[in-house]
């Protein structure tokens, strides 16, 4: 299984659009006080899912998206440290499709019987035509997740979790990971202007 894995992820590989993504974070935090921002560590898990190439790629949208927001990035000892974190699963969606064709119930006017001329409801009966179908298509989905940790308190501050279908299709990573990144950090505090 690993080595389908390393064959096919180049991790969110997929248009923002189809991005799920969620974000929560400590209310009780005023995020005006923080203007820069260090990466934790990569964690070496996600080695096992990631290349080199897409583990620099994400890295650089974290850089860009923060700097974008007004934050200041060290290398060490930021006001606020973000972790990340990378699972993988292969998943199988199945569908079912039912077409349903049977008797037909109408309305309309018509002769009752020994009186004049009457609207109602009828019902023509007919015969009755199902047919099912199930289909079921294997993918990988693949969850990113962002830990916002602020350095003082060791305090988790904010989460972003972005979840998506794994698109093998290699021609737009350079411009689809780095949309899914901004993307899940949308809603992230921009930083006070000093």
């Amino acid at each position: 299984m690993k080595n389908i894995l390393f064959a096919i992820i180049m991790l969110m590989l997929f248009s923002c659009s189809s991005v799920k993504v969620t974000n929560n974070f400590d209310k009780t935090v005023n995020f005006s006080e923080f203007s820069t921002f260090s990466l934790y560590p990569w964690d070496k898990h996600n080695d096992e899912v990631v290349n080199a190439y897409d583990k620099q790629l994400i890295i650089n949208s974290i850089k860009s998206t923060m700097t974008k927001k007004g934050y200041i990035y060290k290398e060490k000892g930021g006001d606020l440290i973000i972790s990340t974190f990378v699972l993988i699963q292969e998943k199988t969606m199945n569908q079912a499709y039912t077409n349903h064709y049977g008797g037909w119930a109408g309305y309309g006017g018509g002769w009752n019987y020994g009186a004049t001329w009457s609207y109602g409801y009828g019902y023509w009966g007919g015969p009755a035509y199902t047919t099912a179908t199930i289909s079921s298509r294997d993918y990988v989905e693949g969850t990113l997740i962002f830990d916002v940790f602020r350095l003082d308190e060791k305090k988790l501050v904010w989460q972003g979790v972005g979840v998506g279908e794994v698109n093998p299709d290699f021609s737009n990573r350079d411009k689809n990971l780095p949309k899914a990144v901004s993307h899940i950090f949308r809603r992230f505090p921009a930083a006070a202007k000093k």
